[in-house]
């Protein structure tokens, strides 16, 4: 009994091994199962195709049979033109009508359009919710799909079926255009200044070495242009100098160091004055205005500092609070009904800047800007916050399928491309911008007098300092000159004949041998005058 008892305790120890051990392997088992059954539902797996739930597919020989659909339409051109002098489909144009046109042929299809909000044309909100956007179920709808230049947005795809894109643009920047600078010194603006003070600086260090080679005390030539004392002289060389920029030069080197000067010089001048001349071309003629705001960055890193004003009903409020929310981003914008009111807002100078769609700011800078506001408006910037616009179906229809099947296979055949080239939108367009920084700053590429006052006055400038030493060198040259004896009548000299008394000086034996060859020749005396002339020997 006692071996038996000490053999019982000594296997309770082993029991409860083999019981823990039983206990960790069942655990194990337990959670190895779901990672089984998952590499199990990872394994491709047979399916059932069932039955599409719409019935209608782009390349159906029928299509849609005829079928007449109703479009809300946002109204903000180039996209959509509403002419209200007309009836029916015929008061729509743009491209998004051109569009959908083609797409009536492609699902045999018929449409028609109605303004999505009349009061408030532009409002993409207003077309959605006519297609239900924002509607409980059982309530009714006015339109099977909206049109126009709608956004796809996430928030917006939670309340309708977008189809795939037809066209795909952005937002950019709308600001007004600087003031032209009509300064007086515009035509030095294509050099710096440290530029200009080199080319001084050249002319300077020329003007010394010609006056070492040519000056007439320190040249080895025997004949020089340059004349006059030293001080005259250095003028001369500086004015040799300046004259080749000018193209006035009237002088030449006579020592072989001069004209070797004089090839390094005229190099110099020839590239600075082709240089030049490209150069302040390109500064008449282009586009050189620079505005304050020039992108999206401009705004998102100042705050508050810029205003805004941004069109009513668009999507513009949805980007501004989503920058807001996601990024921090402050924002001080103002809303009207339209973008038109919006870029006169900004013409006027009571709002910094906007942004729209980047076909309608082409469409709107190249066609419709009012003549108050020519060349007062430009895009800045590059794209930003890209987006498609798509066709907005109600969520209980699947008609959006068909739909977006033959918007790609309009794209395949580039229709939606030469639509684009039709309206002048899209990349590649151009606006009228480039030209309100021409000369005039109208569009007109003339120039105005306000460009060349400054040249004008600096003309002006040299002509009276010219006049002020021309009078200079007549004075001086006026006191210089030796005297001049006055002039004496025939009848004041001694009569022919008579010898001159000791009184006489050379110059009344010279008057009165004129005085007698003079009457020999038949004049009377007193009716003409002779004077003296001097000659000087060398």
């Amino acid at each position: 009994p006692r071996r038996q008892t000490k053999l019982k305790l000594a296997r309770r120890p082993l029991r409860l091994v083999q019981r823990v051990a039983m206990h960790r392997i069942t655990l194990l088992f337990l959670l190895t199962l779901p990672l089984v059954a998952l590499g199990e539902d990872s394994r491709p797996r047979r399916q059932t195709i069932a039955a599409p739930i719409n019935d209608v597919f782009h390349g159906d020989e029928s299509g849609f049979s005829g079928r007449v659909f109703t479009v809300s339409l946002q109204v903000i051109h180039p996209m959509v033109f509403f002419d209200e002098t007309k009836e029916g489909n015929e008061r729509f144009s743009g491209y998004t009508i051109d569009m959908l046109d083609l797409l009536k042929e492609e699902l045999k299809c018929d449409f028609t359009y109605f303004v999505g909000d009349p009061d408030e044309p532009e409002s993409a909100n207003a077309a959605l919710e006519a297609v239900g956007a924002g509607k409980g179920i059982g309530e009714t709808r006015e339109a099977d799909f909206a049109a126009g230049m709608i956004h796809m947005t996430a928030n917006r795809s939670r309340l309708v079926h977008f189809t795939t894109p037809y066209m795909s643009s952005g937002y950019v920047m709308v600001v007004p255009v600087p003031s032209l600078n009509r300064g007086l010194w515009n035509f030095f603006s294509p050099f710096d200044e440290l530029l200009w003070v080199l080319v001084l600086f050249e002319m300077i260090v020329v003007a010394i070495a010609f006056y070492i080679t040519e000056a007439p005390h320190l040249t080895v030539h025997p004949e020089t242009d340059v004349e006059g004392t030293p001080l005259l002289a250095a003028a001369d060389v500086m004015y040799f100098s300046v004259s080749l920029l000018t193209c006035t030069l009237d002088k030449s080197p006579r020592t072989w160091g001069g004209k070797c000067v004089m090839l390094g010089h005229g190099w110099f001048m020839l590239i600075l004055i082709a240089s030049y001349t490209a150069n302040l071309a390109s500064f008449l003629t282009a586009n050189a205005l620079s505005p304050k705001i020039t992108g999206w960055d401009s705004i998102t890193s100042t705050g508050t500092q810029y205003k805004l004003v941004i069109p009513r009903g668009t999507a513009h409020k949805d980007f501004l609070e989503f920058e807001e929310g996601h990024y921090g981003f402050e924002f001080n914008y103002e809303e009207v009904a339209t973008f038109e009111e919006a870029f006169a807002m900004v013409a006027e100078g009571k709002a910094d800047a906007t942004f729209e769609d980047e076909p309608v700011v082409q469409y709107y800078l190249e066609e419709e800007v009012p003549e108050e506001y020519n060349c007062k408006l430009m895009q800045v910037g590059r794209l930003f916050a890209p987006v498609g616009y798509g066709l907005a179906f109600s969520l209980d229809s699947q008609d959006f399928i068909a739909f977006s099947q033959a918007i790609v296979h309009l794209q395949e055949l580039g229709d939606t491309t030469r639509l684009q080239y039709k309206w002048e939108i899209g990349p590649g367009a151009s606006t009228q911008t480039e030209l309100c920084g021409s000369p005039g700053g109208d569009g007109s590429g003339e120039f105005l007098a306000g460009d060349f006052w400054g040249l004008t006055l600096m003309t002006a400038l040299f002509v009276i300092v010219g006049l002020l030493i021309n009078i200079y060198e007549r004075y001086a040259a006026s006191r210089a000159a030796p005297p001049t004896a006055p002039a004496r009548a025939l009848n004041d000299f001694p009569p022919a004949g008579e010898p001159a008394t000791k009184a006489d000086d050379l110059e009344t034996a010279i008057q009165r041998g004129v005085a007698d060859a003079l009457t020999g020749a038949g004049h009377q005396p007193g009716t003409v005058q002779a004077t003296v002339g001097y000659v000087y020997p060398r």
